[in-house]
């Protein structure tokens, strides 16, 4: 090749760099597509945000792009890649984001330590949000942050959860007359049951019962939300060593409830302790039996359907009723399916002309109270590829921290409808069988 045509070559590929660079630097963000984007965030509908960045992502540049992933990937379980694009955005673009946004990036990141269980980064995180952007946060997520720090700071060096499982596990669970799985557990050679519930964030247990059981207590004391509204105290524990039927688990952390928080006198009940949602998520793969009993594959099973989510410790399912689709917590630990308040506001001409309005006794950690809700008829719904029918459901019309943005909560009622529940947070999907 002569000078003059390497020369001329040389030339192109310069100009063609130069096309790229000028390129990049002057995309712009479509206004019209962050707005949508963004809105879906707030909505937390993960599902559209999802389908919507990945139709839109040349419309996007670099910082808005990777800031909707790090939600997108953290609602799919793919907290280490949220992570990385969280720390992508501090690093290259902290100056274009302001206090309220670095927060939500902070909050975030503190979810994500929450799944490999580093509840000293996890703490840090919460620390870092009071220490560096007090001015954006208002009274209550002021006095929610510090209790969420002090929480996990108690944890701070408490060893990674870590599970024992190398084959496929059949664990004697049973149903009791409150439709509560009741799973068994041991602790330092001592037996109990617990509930088995996605619903619960963290596991609890009873003082009385963690004593018997040795766990190590912490005097530290936080606030805890409960399905009731009414807010309690609680201790806080670790057990060194958990078997849920005969599943290793080590390093289990608690929160400690006095013993009359988890006792229900009226109806004869007392609540010992309950596997929550760290314990169930690291199990990868459970099928919940219409008889009560826990399958554990060996190794969970990849399907296309993808239609469940995470927001914070909670996992939300895809349900299409009608022409709705719509949004609901999954809480293996409720009896009974409801719609919630956000969804009263978004149907309520349809809700008080079809609804039955009734009062209700509503029970939870910290006793029980009474309300008032519709009661719907003949609620058609499809989950995954099954489809069925509530013959009754109620409306709430008070609204709750933990369904807030959803449309309802899925309990036993619909689980029961099938064989085999199957919830696969590996490949993040519901299905019936």
């Amino acid at each position: 090749m002569n000078r003059k045509k390497m020369k001329y070559l040389k030339n192109l590929i310069i100009i063609g760099i130069l096309f790229t660079l000028t390129s990049c630097a002057n995309k712009k963000t479509d206004k019209i597509i962050d707005n949508e984007l963004n809105q879906l965030l707030e909505q937390k509908d993960y599902f559209k945000l999802r389908e919507r960045l990945e139709s839109n992502e040349d419309k996007l540049t670099e910082d808005r792009l990777l800031y909707y992933k790090a939600f997108v990937t953290n609602a799919f379980g793919e907290k280490k890649q949220s992570n990385e694009h969280i720390n992508g955005l501090l690093e290259k673009y902290k100056n274009e984001f302001n206090d309220s946004t670095l927060t939500s990036l902070l909050d975030l990141k503190a979810s994500n330590y929450l799944y490999s269980y580093d509840y000293k980064q996890a703490s840090a995180s919460y620390a870092k949000m009071l220490n560096d952007y007090p001015n954006v946060l208002d009274s209550v997520e002021i006095a929610n942050c510090k209790n969420v720090k002090n929480l996990f700071v108690t944890f701070s060096n408490v060893k990674p959860q870590i599970m024992h499982k190398n084959s496929l596990v059949q664990i004697a669970s049973y149903r009791n007359k409150f439709n509560h799985i009741m799973t068994p557990v041991k602790s330092n050679g001592v037996c109990e049951d617990f509930i088995f519930d996605t619903g619960a964030n963290l596991s609890t247990i009873a003082e009385s019962q963690a004593k018997k059981m040795n766990l190590t207590l912490f005097e530290q004391n936080v606030d805890v939300g409960s399905s009731t509204k009414i807010n309690v105290q609680s201790k806080l524990a670790v057990a060194d060593s958990l078997y849920v039927g005969d599943i290793l688990f080590e390093n289990v952390v608690f929160l400690v409830l006095a013993d009359d928080q988890l006792t229900f006198p009226e109806v004869n009940y007392q609540i010992h302790g309950i596997v929550g949602f760290p314990v169930i998520h690291q199990l990868e793969e459970v099928h919940l039996h219409k008889n009560g009993n826990i399958t554990v594959p060996k190794s969970p099973k990849e399907k296309k359907l993808k239609n469940m989510v995470l927001e914070g410790l909670t996992p939300v399912v895809k349900v299409i009723s009608d022409n709705d689709t719509l949004l609901f917590t999954l809480d293996t630990g409720a009896k009974n399916s409801e719609l919630s308040f956000k969804y009263f506001n978004e149907h309520k001409s349809e809700i008080e002309n079809r609804g039955e309005l009734q009062t209700n006794a509503r029970g939870g950690a910290g006793g029980r109270t009474t309300v008032k809700e519709y009661l719907l008829k003949n609620f058609p719904m499809k989950i995954g590829t099954k489809k069925t029918t509530l013959t009754e459901i109620p409306v709430t019309l008070e609204e709750y921290d933990f369904n807030k943005y959803f449309d309802g909560n899925l309990g036993q009622d619909v689980f029961n409808q099938f064989n085999t529940l199957i919830i696969n947070f590996k490949y993040m999907y519901v299905a019936f069988e």
